[in-house]
């Protein structure tokens, strides 16, 4: 197997991988995984409820929950909210993905104490100002309420009704309203950037990849924060990757360009998961190309960031939050090893936890140790739950077809397909299906991979 290849394969099954038990935010107390109960205190106390719906995989999602919830900046907010975390992929929260979908991770929700409307709503991963300015704007929002009709107002009330529709999966109608309510905002409304990638996950819902590429040529220049013009890059790279066109092209060599500006930006002025976030979209766009010149450049410069963000992590669960990107950089130079001693640290420090073991898993596999991949894998199937199960399960299949044992690669991938009609309403059911049947297919002999 080529090391482009797997890398690929990582993208699926191995993007973020993450622990299944929620790592302590110091300062905030949580609610693990209990709707009601924060709302019954949200009541009680008439504070919003803050909402941290996450996946055990979503690779931002630890970033977050390790750096950016325990910020002082942030925690000094705890008396002002109820604390909400809700693991997405956990069969007993079903509810409330039915009441509030979720599709990209984290999502971050503010629900209103008399609720459980939704009063604020963002997409992906935040830095901890951008976290503070979401949680003010969400607290003027609560005031705002019954106050007389102002002009901050009608747009907040705009705001609130694109997300709802977001929240129906009616993308199309949301695209619509959220533009609406950029025709409102002033150009430096710290919720801009925001509404922005909202409209442009709306978009991307409905295939409107042009229009999601529009849209991020006309507001990156407009916005004046590092921040903020990295969560568009993130999402805008995404757009234009979809898509050959010679609009794209041209889009893609402007984002790529304003990728490296941002990333010359002075250290403390990108949050760490943005910025490595930005080196993996870069490092994609250059692969795109086939630019293996340009592609080999950033991942060193990755590889370099991904080693100071270890030295200076203060626990082990905020060294372990880029992994899965330190994983992503060694495969793109074309030194898997590279990242085997930062996995075998954090299988070390975080035993309960199988991502490490599964990342040691793919790079053992491709550094051609067999039977230390198989037993990596071994223990992350003895340790993972729910939804992720199947992700890990795909990668053992993999060793096994590695080790020259077919049948029973092809008997475990079978089965487990088999365990998953037998449970359709499970979190994430058809994201599992979809890649075991994946892997499945191109194991099978003949297959071209």
């Amino acid at each position: 197997m080529t090391h482009r290849y797997l890398a690929g394969l990582l993208l699926l099954w191995l993007w973020g991988c993450a622990t299944t038990r929620a790592p302590a935010r110091e300062g905030l107390e949580f609610i693990e995984d209990d709707l009601e109960t924060a709302l019954r205190v949200a009541r009680e106390t008439g504070r919003p409820v803050f909402v941290d719906a996450w996946a055990p995989w979503c690779q931002s999602c630890r970033a977050m929950r390790s750096t950016v919830l325990t910020d002082p900046r942030v925690t000094a907010h705890g008396p002002r909210f109820v604390w909400l975390t809700v693991n997405t992929d956990a069969p007993a929260n079903a509810d409330f993905l039915r009441r509030f979908p979720v599709d990209t991770w984290p999502t971050l929700l503010v629900l209103a104490p008399e609720g459980p409307d939704v009063l604020a709503r963002s997409l992906g991963a935040l830095s901890a100002p951008q976290l503070v300015a979401f949680l003010q704007s969400a607290e003027r929002d609560l005031l705002a309420r019954r106050a007389p009709p102002s002009a901050g107002k009608g747009a907040s009330d705009a705001l609130r009704r694109a997300d709802a529709l977001a929240l129906a999966k009616t993308h199309a109608e949301a695209a619509a309203a959220y533009q609406r309510v950029l025709d409102q905002l002033a150009p430096d409304d710290a919720r801009r950037a925001g509404v922005v990638v909202s409209t442009l996950k709306s978009q991307l819902s409905t295939g409107a990849s042009e229009d999601c590429m529009r849209l991020v040529a006309r507001e990156l220049p407009a916005l004046a924060r590092v921040e903020d013009r990295a969560r568009l890059l993130y999402v805008g790279l995404g757009c234009a990757l979809d898509l050959d066109t010679p609009e794209a092209l041209e889009l893609r060599a402007r984002l790529l360009e304003a990728t490296r500006q941002a990333l010359d930006e002075p250290a403390d002025a990108l949050a760490p998961v943005l910025r490595s976030a930005l080196y993996d979209a870069g490092c994609e766009v250059h692969q795109s190309a086939d630019d293996a010149a340009g592609l080999h450049a950033l991942a060193a410069r990755w590889w370099r960031f991904l080693e100071e963000d270890a030295r200076e992590a203060t626990s082990a669960e905020a060294r372990a939050a880029l992994d899965a990107h330190r994983l992503m950089a060694s495969v793109h130079l074309e030194q898997p090893g590279r990242a085997i001693p930062f996995l075998q640290r954090s299988e070390r420090e975080l035993p309960q936890d199988y991502a490490p073991a599964a990342r040691l898993a793919t790079l053992y596999l491709m550094t051609g140790r067999l039977d230390e991949a198989l037993q990596a894998s071994q223990r992350a199937l003895a340790r993972v739950r729910d939804a992720g199960r199947g992700m890990v399960l795909s990668g053992h299949a993999r060793i096994l077809h590695a080790r020259g044992e077919r049948a029973q690669a092809e008997q475990l991938l079978t089965r487990a397909l088999r365990e998953l009609e037998q449970a359709p309403d499970a979190p994430n059911t058809p994201q599992q299906r979809r890649l075991l049947t994946m892997t499945l297919e191109q194991l099978r002999p003949g297959s071209v991979r």
